[in-house]
């Protein structure tokens, strides 16, 4: 991220809502420049564009941070859920804690089964894609590869959001691998794995099943 980009995501971070003037006011960038980086950063989805009413005449335009803007900034939740379940270890309530990893993954279950039945409507776009897209969201950083000679799909996660929850439990691991296997119906095998020290956790899903 550049730090043109950092400054003016903390300058939105700070007021709640930043237009185009008062971020002109703000740096020592001109308007055509600063519209340029709000372009780009739409793009990516760092902000987004609303009018705000302030008084009478026409509503202004003001950016304001995404939930992908928001988690651009420092975060001690991770840490926060490693000690809650380093708690729950210590005070004999590992049955509790498994039974809300399972619950948290079925609803993950649900929502990419009922986003790639819908996707398998839609012609703009694959069932493969509308995964990638919850996953891309939730922080996995996914890719996907389709092998044409066999039909097999290959899934990658290049991004573990639950790192200092694998430090306690591994039960995110499992629930993750078995999550393919739901979705797939298929026999997946989990080929890398982060949490042995690879770059990344990837899915074998054969075709057909």
């Amino acid at each position: 991220m550049s730090d043109v980009k950092k400054g003016l995501l903390e300058l939105i971070k700070r007021n709640g809502t930043l237009s185009v003037d008062e971020a002109v006011e703000e740096t020592s960038l001109a308007k055509t420049t600063i519209r340029e980086h709000f372009l780009h950063m739409e793009k990516d989805g760092s902000i987004q564009r609303g009018y705000v009413r302030s008084g009478p005449g026409r509503p202004s335009l003001q950016y304001k941070l995404t939930a992908d803007g928001h988690n651009q900034f420092p975060s001690y939740e991770s840490k926060m859920m490693r000690e809650l379940l380093i708690f729950l270890k210590e005070n004999g309530e590992e049955a509790l804690m498994e039974d809300f990893f399972k619950r948290f993954w079925e609803k993950r279950f649900q929502k990419a089964k009922q986003m790639m039945e819908e996707a398998e409507q839609d012609d703009e776009r694959s069932p493969i894609e509308a995964l990638m897209e919850m996953l891309q969201e939730e922080g996995f950083m996914p890719e996907h590869k389709l092998y044409k000679e066999d039909g097999m799909v290959c899934v990658k996660e290049c991004n573990c959001p639950f790192r200092e929850v694998v430090k306690v439990t591994t039960l995110p691991c499992r629930l993750e691998a078995e999550f393919y296997q739901k979705l797939f119906g298929a026999d997946v095998e989990r080929t890398t794995y982060i949490a042995e020290g690879d770059h990344a956790c990837t899915y074998e899903i054969p075709a057909g099943d």
